[in-house]
Formats: C-alpha cells, structure tokens, sequence
C-alpha cells in the first residue's frame, strides 16, 4: 500500500522495496484502493512496469483530483501487485453477494475489464441463506462454459472461497478477473469487496486492523469517525450520515 506519506516523508520507497525485494525483481501492477470501480476503464491502471515506472505512475496521480464515473476525489492510497502474465481466455468472472434470504454467486467464463452486464450474462447459483453447496453444484450450475480440464479444480477453488465469504461475513465480493494459469494456479487480479459491519463483534479478531473507508469522493467527518468506532465495540447498530455539516435537522431513523 502506498499512501500520501511518499510525498512527505523520506525513505518510504526505500522502505517499501527493503519489506517487500519482489518490487525490484517482478513486472508490477499499480491501481488505486479507493473503492473505486472501472479503475481500467478510467485509465487508472498501470499494467506489466518495472518499479521506477510504477512509482512515477502513483507520483503523477498522488493527492492529485481525479473524476471517475461523474464523481470527483482526490487520489491517495494505491496497490502494487505483482503481475501475472496470462491469456485473455484465462480469464473468469466471479461475484457473490448476499440478500434477505439467500445468496447468490454469478460466474461468467469471459472476465476482465469489458465484462460487461453480467447479471444479464453470468451463470447464477441461489444459495438459501445459511445454505452450503458442493463442488458438483458449482460444476453443474455455473461451469459448463468452462474447459472441462479446468472445471474441477475450478470448482474446489470456488466452493473454499464461498466458505470464507460465509466465515468472514462478506456482503459481497466480485473478482474480476480470476486467471486459471496453465500450472493449475488461480490468481484473483482484482478484488471489490464489502464485509457487513454489523458482525464486527462476531470477527475483529479474523478480521484483523480493518479499515472503513468513506466512499470515493467523499472524506469521512470526524463525528462519522467515532460513532463507528464505537459501532465496531458493540452488537448494537450505531450510525451517523452527516449530510449537511450546516444542518440544524437531525433526522434519526429507529426501528
């Protein structure tokens, strides 16, 4: 992760390459994380650079305004990840998300950045809420696009993250793309994710030091800020929306 400190503070670059050697050695991949969707689409991808590439890339956008689907912010925390040379025929599409009564997982066997509207597209699984499937469901369901040398390992693969995606209290996830390497590896190439907040007193600990990033676009006010500390402490729900930091009409929703 590198944040507006490089702009700042001197030795983090040095200090980035010292913790991770990889950076010197491996093509890289730079994006911000700021919850923002279409980052290829934008222009905001940096794809197979060496390390002196990829930091002038996030320098030149650094704390910078950047206006992504109508929405205008300011640029400043981004992702290096090793990249990984692949096929576009290898790559896959896969999103699980959660409603009132069930799940649902859609897979399209044509991932990347034009995807497209893959709910009119993906091949779709219905999971009842606190439901379990099998490695045969995925295959039978959602895989018949899939080549069939692939589609057990496939399979596996999906049916370990729909366990996680329930252990950890995903809401959603969408990866896109997922690279089914010839070697038999599957690697996620980027990653949109939302955990329900609510169970936080159920995983802090899984969890680890999680963050909860305000919308791109829009900083978090300080009063924001500690009413979801606070949230994140207790089983209650505790949330605070400040729409007009001017108001003087406090609407309060309770049910």
């Amino acid at each position: 992760m590198v944040t507006p400190e490089v702009l700042t503070a001197k030795g983090v670059w040095e200090g980035l390459v010292e913790k991770n050697p990889w950076l010197k050695t491996s093509k890289l991949v730079a994006k911000p994380d700021q919850m923002i969707g279409g980052r290829g689409n934008a222009g905001l991808l940096a794809v197979n650079k060496d390390f002196d590439q990829v930091k002038q890339w996030i320098l030149d956008r650094m704390c910078k305004d950047s206006t992504v689907a109508g929405i205008t912010g300011q640029l400043t925390h981004f992702l290096i990840e090793p990249f990984v040379a692949h096929k576009q025929e290898e790559e896959y599409y896969i999103c699980m998300q959660s409603h009132r009564y069930k799940d649902e997982i859609f897979f399209y066997h044509e991932g990347g950045v034009d995807v497209g509207d893959v709910d009119a597209k993906a091949s779709k699984l219905a999971v009842p809420t606190g439901g379990d499937i099998t490695a045969h469901m995925v295959k039978s369901e959602l895989l018949d696009k899939v080549p069939a040398d692939k589609q057990e390992h496939l399979s596996q693969w999906i049916k370990t993250l729909w366990a996680v995606y329930k252990d950890l209290h995903f809401a959603y996830l969408e990866i896109n793309p997922i690279a089914c390497l010839p070697d038999g590896k599957i690697v996620p190439l980027d990653l949109v994710a939302k955990v329900d907040e609510t169970a936080s007193f159920l995983c802090a600990q899984k969890w680890g030091e999680l963050d909860w990033p305000s919308p791109f676009g829009r900083a978090a006010y300080p009063e924001e800020a500690l009413i979801r500390d606070l949230d994140g402490k207790t089983g209650a729900s505790l949330k605070l929306t400040v729409l007009n930091e001017r108001g003087r009409v406090w609407t309060m929703v309770a049910g």
